[in-house]
């Protein structure tokens, strides 16, 4: 009996880590890469702000990444950063601080003095955006070990709160491992700058990869579209490299402005 349970256990991980396929991407991307407006529009309008995603719709984006953070008693919010003091008028930290102080903060300060802007909650933006565009979430977690943000924004997408297609990117492998195991439907989306420990989605199992432009290659998209993901590669601002990312054939491109090559 012992060998018995040893062999469904042995072929249980083996189907685990070889055998996994993504959620399906076509109903997403096209035969051209996807424009997915970063922030919005960060060099025009305070970055994750309502303003700011309805201007990167205006002006032709289809797709949008958002930031967002969780604070004290657990409210999900659209911002980059959770130190408040990098780029709003308040102290302190977004997961130490109440959303009724936070509601009060102004973002922009620096980037944009005179076009200031609140701090959205990311349920506020969404109600007021178009439902055909898709929203890339990107958990911006204080640890490792912190995956609350991403489990409330799963609940918040499961609860048909959310009626756009999303992609809930983050550099944090355990908190798209927690999402594939209690939600594996939601496409999810793994950042990173290196692909030194990229055998590791083996693991967690990412629908998307979303490489830093530096180290995307042929191979990588190649690979990544055998498996059955999607590449969506940030942040690239540039002509020439918005064409050569369509030479590769990537399905996506995060960037500050809307041109394509």
């Amino acid at each position: 009996m012992g060998l018995v349970f040893t062999i469904i256990a042995i072929a249980v991980v083996i189907r685990y880590i070889f055998l996994w396929e993504p959620v399906d991407t076509k109903n997403i991307f096209g035969s051209s890469p996807l424009f997915i407006g970063h922030r919005g529009t960060p060099f025009t309008i305070p970055e994750n702000t309502l303003e700011s995603f309805k201007n990167a719709i205006n002006i032709g984006f289809e797709a949008i990444e958002v930031d967002v953070c969780s604070t004290k008693d657990k409210a999900v919010v659209c911002s980059h950063n959770i130190d408040l003091e990098r780029e709003t008028n308040g102290q302190g930290f977004l997961d130490e601080t109440n959303y009724e102080k936070v509601r009060l903060v102004k973002t922009g300060i620096y980037s944009h003095p005179t076009k200031t802007s609140e701090i959205p909650m990311l349920y506020d933006v969404l109600k007021q955006l178009p439902q055909n565009v898709l929203v890339n979430i990107e958990i911006k977690p204080a640890n490792l070990w912190n995956i609350g943000t991403a489990v409330r924004v799963a609940r918040m997408i499961k609860s048909k709160k959310i009626t756009q297609k999303i992609i809930i990117s983050t550099f944090n492998p355990v908190a798209i491992w927690a999402m594939k195991l209690f939600t594996p439907n939601i496409i999810t989306g793994y950042l990173f700058t290196s692909t030194k420990y990229l055998w590791a989605i083996n693991f967690f199992h990412p629908d998307c990869l979303h490489p830093e432009g530096g180290i995307i290659t042929r191979a990588l998209v190649n690979q990544a579209h055998k498996r059955g993901q999607a590449v969506n590669v940030w942040t690239i601002d540039s002509r020439p490299g918005k064409r050569w990312l369509e030479k590769l054939n990537v399905d996506g491109i995060i960037t500050n402005y809307y041109s394509s090559g």
